[in-house]
Order: C-alpha cells, then sequence, then structure tokens
C-alpha cells in the first residue's frame, strides 16, 4: 500500500504537468531570483500538490491492491487500473484540495481530462508492475513472462 501512496503521486504528476506548464513557465520567468532557483521552488511545490491531491487515490488504489494479493497472491494489472479509474472519483466527489481560493487542477477540455485519467491509469499501472516485481514470487517461467 505504502508503494502506491508514495509512487502513485509521483508518476501521475509527471503526466498531469503539462496542464500547468505554461502557467509555470511564466512563473519561472518573473521570478525575481533567477531561473534555476524559480525552476526548483515550482519543482518543489509540484511535488507538494502531487501528493496533496493524489495521496488518498494511491492509499486506496494500494489498499485494495494489497487486499486483492491477500487473497489471491497475485497483482493484476487490469485490476489496478481499474482501481485507479474508480480512485478518480475521490477527488471529482471530495473536491480538489484548495490552495489560496484557487484549484490546482482546472479541468475544462477534453485533453485535459485525457491527462487526468492517463495519470490514474499510468499510475497505477507503474506501481503494480513494481508490486509484481517485487512481491509476486516467481514460481515457473510462464511468471516472468506475462
Amino acid at each position: 500500500m505504502a508503494l502506491f501512496a508514495v509512487l502513485g503521486p509521483l508518476v501521475g504528476i509527471v503526466i498531469v504537468a503539462p496542464l500547468g506548464l505554461g502557467d509555470l513557465l511564466e512563473f519561472v520567468r518573473f521570478m525575481p531570483s533567477g531561473s534555476l532557483k524559480g525552476l526548483i521552488f515550482v519543482v518543489v511545490v509540484g511535488i507538494y500538490m502531487a501528493f496533496a491531491c493524489g495521496w488518498l487515490q494511491g492509499i486506496l488504489v494500494g489498499l485494495a491492491m494489497a487486499l486483492w494479493y491477500r487473497r489471491t497472491g497475485t497483482v493484476p494489472l487490469v485490476l489496478a487500473a481499474l482501481c485507479g479509474l474508480v480512485a478518480l472519483a475521490v477527488p471529482l466527489g471530495l473536491g480538489l484540495p484548495d490552495f489560496g481560493g484557487k484549484d490546482p487542477l482546472r479541468v475544462e477540455t477534453p485533453a485535459e481530462y485525457v491527462f487526468v485519467i492517463a495519470a490514474h491509469l499510468l499510475a497505477a499501472i507503474a506501481c503494480a508492475a513494481l508490486a509484481r516485481r517485487l512481491f509476486v514470487p516467481v514460481r515457473s517461467s510462464v511468471d516472468i513472462r506475462g
């Protein structure tokens, strides 16, 4: 579960980052302290926002996968993808965290919805693939390929 809670938001932010890339570049350009310090600041704030927006989904998907693993001894990628999509309903139902009265993630166009859905899917699949690699014992050569 910890793997999904820690790695999931980081993978997700890499996918969602293009949504706010224009705003971030403008912010770095107008920083008085120079672009390197501004870029470091933006990366730190981006990581903070990734965990603020994605920790709950990571915990939920990780919990579901841990319970499934305990029951069956496998970590299926398809189930992880489905859990990632279900976890997408969490921020939509509860509302995104408030950062200074402004939504950190404005999803307005169909392309932005694709980014958000892809972030949840790819984060869940990446974490599940890593969990399969780390925790599922190899029983035969078929397990290695599939």
